[in-house]
């Protein structure tokens, strides 16, 4: 009866660790996301530095036309505040984990004049910090 029990305890100390463990990671994700508008938003290039992949390249749906800007343009562009500037309200639709390092978030950004749909693609990298390594955005005005 021992082992049983022990078994059983052992068990839902796993599920209350991996639970405990998935709200943190999901806060951490949703955190990143926040920090990615709000660097275009204040027009902070560092903030932008902080949570996108260099590499990462950011695909954008306007009017029907598909524009396509790598992680460095994007940043410049921001800095140079020819982008943002603009405080968003956020809604967030979805955030999940797809396994313990990849995850995505799917948020609205809306602004007065425009309505900002993302689809933020992350990874953890090995210390332990999310990135973002892909953004898919659609932009229609308000």
């Amino acid at each position: 009866m021992l082992a049983k029990k022990t078994v059983v305890s052992v068990l839902f100390f796993a599920l209350a660790f991996g639970i405990g463990h998935a709200q943190d990671s999901k806060k951490e994700i949703k955190r990143v996301a926040l920090q990615f508008v709000k660097g275009a938003d204040v027009q902070d290039g560092k903030i932008l530095e902080s949570v996108l992949e260099p590499k990462s390249l950011q695909y954008v749906l306007m009017g029907g036309k598909l524009n396509l800007f790598s992680a460095k343009d994007y940043i410049q562009m921001v800095k140079d505040k020819k982008l943002g500037g603009k405080p968003r309200k956020i809604t967030f639709r979805h955030a999940e984990l797809l396994g313990d390092n990849m995850a995505v978030v799917v948020l609205n950004a809306v602004s007065e004049e425009y309505d900002f749909l993302y689809q933020l693609s992350m990874t953890k990298l090995d210390d332990g910090k999310w990135d973002i390594v892909g953004i898919t955005a659609e932009i229609k005005g308000v």
